[in-house]
């Protein structure tokens, strides 16, 4: 790190920090289809100590870079979701088909509201 001190002191950034920041990174790098890690597992892919690992996904949901529930009695965490450092074609069809699926739902609603309104208006 001692190459990057020049950088670190005008941005104003500790070691800590950018270890962080850099864990960040490597976890929005994840295949998403992967849901549920092993304290042991993200402190090899973090390189973070074990102890550290709890702390570490709880600062990292707080930050929104995950969405994730943290198992203790299994030392797993299972991350739902995560941030994505760059959104491929698999992804954009992902998010295509949630709004294809949101719209539809927004439609049958207003169908229906529509439909009782309409009944009201009959009723009068």
């Amino acid at each position: 790190m001692s190459e990057y001190r020049d950088l670190m002191t005008n941005e104003g950034l500790t070691e800590q920090e950018l270890v962080v920041k850099k864990s960040y990174v490597q976890i929005c790098t994840l295949n998403t289809q992967v849901t549920n890690f092993s304290y042991t597992e993200l402190s090899q892919l973090l390189n973070i100590d074990m102890e550290e690992i709890e702390f570490w996904a709880i600062d990292a949901i707080q930050n929104k870079i995950i969405d994730a529930k943290i198992d203790q009695l299994h030392e797993v965490i299972v991350i739902k979701s995560h941030m994505l450092r760059e959104i491929k074609l698999a992804e954009w069809k992902a998010i295509q088909e949630k709004i294809r699926a949101w719209k539809e739902r927004f439609q049958r609603v207003q169908h229906v509201m529509q439909a009782s309104q309409q009944a009201q208006a009959s009723a009068v």
